[in-house]
């Protein structure tokens, strides 16, 4: 038995100017290779999200909610990925998943909203002279992981290469533990200690699954432990 990933779907605009609810192909395969069965999990709200603004979007109603707990209530893991635009189901999915301790990866955007799931959004633009956007280079930065973690736990090892694909950066705050951070000071990932997986990491794991032995890792513990919540609910 595999156990179904949830891969939370990212509002863009298609070259003909259609919107669309689409994800990452690199996502999808990560979790095939992984282990997993990639679903998507789609937003609620009878919208086109890439042509609202996020802030004037009215909120979700109980129903909304529900077909998004309707999701949830099938799948074993979820998989919140990178983007650029996020909304009130984004910060929605991450509260259930903390309530019902769903295994939850968070990528970049995924971690950012991870930071503020109940909160209003605080994050800051990147100003130091560390690069932190690169789309070309296999490893942009190191990034150094607290002993005391769960990502420790993963990839045993203090001190990782990683991608890098992101111009703000997340703030300190006490509802989660800095699993690691940047040479600069940046928060690189971030942990609910109190769940049995919720991680979010600001570099691009999916991307360099084929060749980065600590990506292979991470995503595969992920899997491991939608396949152990898969089990405590059938």
């Amino acid at each position: 038995m595999k156990p179904l990933i949830g891969i939370l779907g990212r509002s863009e605009e298609s070259k003909t100017g259609m919107s669309l609810i689409s994800v990452q192909e690199k996502e999808r395969i990560a979790v095939i290779r992984s282990g997993g069965i990639p679903v998507l999990i789609l937003p609620p709200q009878e919208v086109e999200y890439r042509q609202s603004i996020p802030r004037e979007l009215p909120m979700l109603t109980d129903e909304e909610k529900d077909i998004l707990n309707c999701q949830l209530d099938v799948i074993d893991g979820i998989l919140l990925p990178g983007g650029d635009i996020s909304y009130e189901y984004d910060r929605y999915i991450v509260e259930q998943a903390i309530k019902r301790d769903i295994p939850l990866l968070g990528i970049c955007m995924g971690m950012q909203v991870m930071s503020f799931y109940n909160k209003k959004p605080n994050l800051k633009r990147i100003t130091s002279e560390t690069a932190h956007f690169n789309r070309k280079k296999k490893y942009v930065h190191q990034t150094f992981i607290d002993t005391k973690t769960k990502l420790y736990e993963i990839l045993k090892q203090e001190k990782i290469e990683v991608n890098s694909i992101h111009h703000y950066e997340v703030q300190k705050d006490d509802q989660f533990k800095i699993a690691a951070i940047s040479a600069d000071g940046v928060i690189e990932a971030i942990e609910y200690p109190d769940c049995h997986f919720c991680i979010g990491v600001q570099y691009h794991p999916e991307l360099n699954l084929e060749t980065d032995v600590n990506s292979q890792k991470l995503l595969e513990v992920f899997i491991e432990a939608s396949l152990l919540y898969h089990s405590r609910h059938i």
